[in-house]
């Protein structure tokens, strides 16, 4: 019995070590396709045009192209995972300014082409593509092109920008890092000995998914800009550190806005207005569009500051962040959920019915009846998720998107719309309690070997639910949440005072 324990704890060791990270990769490299359909700059009442162009390996880049009335033009680069629509705010803002905004979507999302996505030197190649068509416009004088870009949308912008004089201004939002080497040193044993290499490991499966160059570190090309920067960071953990790092070594004139009370990339949903106001006032004062234009970049510090953070979650009201969970972090979960759940469900069945084990092992069914039972049990597992948001959250069955992802190798259960906090923990806690707990305590009662060592399966193949656990342990009660697609945790939408 312990050995066969100890080979289940080695092969979900080998799981989370080996062919998460590497399955995380794959994902990374096939987004999925979220095509354009629910609204277009005509909804703003904005004139826009569609456009296509060709990438240098000939794959076809779509997006589309709103006339500047300046003389100036900024391209927009939204984040992995999205599409052209993601940077509509911000197109709206900046066309409303008088700017010509050419809104692309990154190769592999969207309508654009390509059968892969990276970190490499193709997608910072299509950034290229793109300066030389807004190059080309009538409508742009010289001198009058911007690029801002969101997560890896501000890592090709900085990254293009090295390679051309042609890009005159530069504005970025939770800027990616290209390789490991952009983090700052690791502060914790965890980070050092495995967050850290399940991360190089997990990057260098990027690159052999798709047999693209990498680029270069972004910390190595940031010395050779020379147009105004402005960087934008969220949140305060890791992605602040690596921000900061950027712009300590990106030479003057830059600027740096710091936005601590919101997430990654969601700094346009915590001060719609201000950082409308910022990114306009940026690029009016760091492009040549307008004769007697100064280059240096204005005091953002004039602006109105971000609200004081506050004390007391249960004063905080119509507050949006993120309670979630990286990757690295959700996986050191897992991990260390493992030697506990053997524990609690091996110990006892060894001291209660540790007679009876060599039997029940040579009773075992099949290893593929095993499988196949494994396998329709996590179908069952996401099942119950959505079980859990329609009777529980009492959202409609419509409300939940459910299959398999081929890209992911995995079932998953979403809910697309806004859930009580309480009912997202019931959910989220049901498949591990229903298929794991309950079956692994009662295998232990009545010494069924079977359902012990199903329920620890189980239990184990929960880790990830207990990593959401864990991310959304602070946040109140009677909040309105809503599931995140696609890291561990959720997004806060609505705090309330209880009665």
């Amino acid at each position: 019995m312990v050995m066969f324990l100890a080979k289940i704890a080695v092969f979900a060791i080998i799981y989370f070590i080996i062919l998460r990270p590497m399955q995380a990769a794959f994902v990374f490299t096939r987004p999925p396709r979220f095509r354009i359909s629910l609204r277009t700059p005509a909804d703003a009442g904005l004139h826009y045009e569609d456009v296509t162009l060709t990438a240098r390996d000939g794959v076809p880049l779509a997006g589309w192209y709103i006339p500047s009335q300046n003389g100036a033009a900024i391209l927009l680069l939204h984040g992995h995972g999205g599409n052209r629509l993601a940077v509509m705010a911000h197109a709206e803002a900046l066309a409303q300014a008088g700017y010509g905004i050419l809104m692309l979507d990154l190769r592999r999302h969207g309508s654009s082409g390509g059968r892969a996505f990276s970190r490499g030197e193709l997608e910072r190649d299509d950034v290229l593509t793109a300066v030389t068509y807004l190059h080309h416009r009538p409508d742009i004088t010289p001198g009058g092109i911007g690029v801002f870009g969101v997560s890896v949308g501000g890592l090709f912008a900085l990254h293009a920008a090295a390679h051309t004089v042609a890009i005159r201004a530069i504005a970025t939002d939770g800027a990616s890092p290209a390789t490991l080497d952009d983090f700052p040193a690791p502060r914790r044993v965890i980070d050092r000995f495995l967050n850290w290499p399940l991360q190089r490991y997990y990057m260098t499966m990027i690159i052999h998914f798709t047999r693209q160059r990498p680029l270069p570190t972004t910390l190595s090309i940031l010395p050779k800009l020379s147009q105004p920067t402005l960087y934008i960071s969220t949140g305060q953990g890791i992605e602040q550190r690596i921000i900061q790092r950027f712009y300590e070594a990106t030479p003057e004139p830059k600027t740096i806005w710091h936005i601590p009370h919101s997430s990654h990339a969601s700094g346009w949903l915590t001060y719609p207005d201000e950082y409308g106001q910022r990114l306009v006032h940026f690029f009016d004062h760091a492009l040549a569009h307008k004769e007697g234009d100064d280059w240096a970049l204005p005091d953002l510090t004039t602006l109105s500051p971000p609200p004081p953070t506050p004390e007391n979650d249960d004063d905080v009201n119509d507050v949006a962040y993120d309670a979630t969970l990286s990757m690295s972090t959700a996986n050191t979960v897992a991990l260390l959920t493992m030697p506990l759940i053997v524990t609690l469900l091996g110990a006892p069945f060894w001291l209660l019915w540790g007679a009876t084990i060599p039997a029940q092992l040579a009773a075992l069914p099949s290893v593929w009846q095993l499988l196949l039972t494994f396998a329709g049990a996590i179908v069952l597992h996401e099942l119950l998720h959505a079980v859990g948001f329609v009777i529980v959250g009492g959202v409609p069955g419509t409300a939940v998107k459910f299959g398999f992802s081929w890209k992911g190798l995995a079932p998953y259960a979403h809910c697309r719309i806004p859930i009580d906090i309480r009912a997202y923990r019931i959910a989220t806690a049901l498949p591990g309690l229903l298929l794991g707990l309950l079956p692994g305590a009662w295998g232990v009662i009545n010494g069924s070997l079977l359902l012990t060592l199903f329920g620890t399966l189980m239990l184990i193949a929960a880790g990830g639910d207990f990593a959401v656990l864990l991310a959304i342990r602070r946040v109140p009660t009677h909040s309105l949440v809503q599931d995140h697609p696609s890291l561990a945790g959720c997004q806060v939408l609505d705090v309330k005072r209880e009665a």
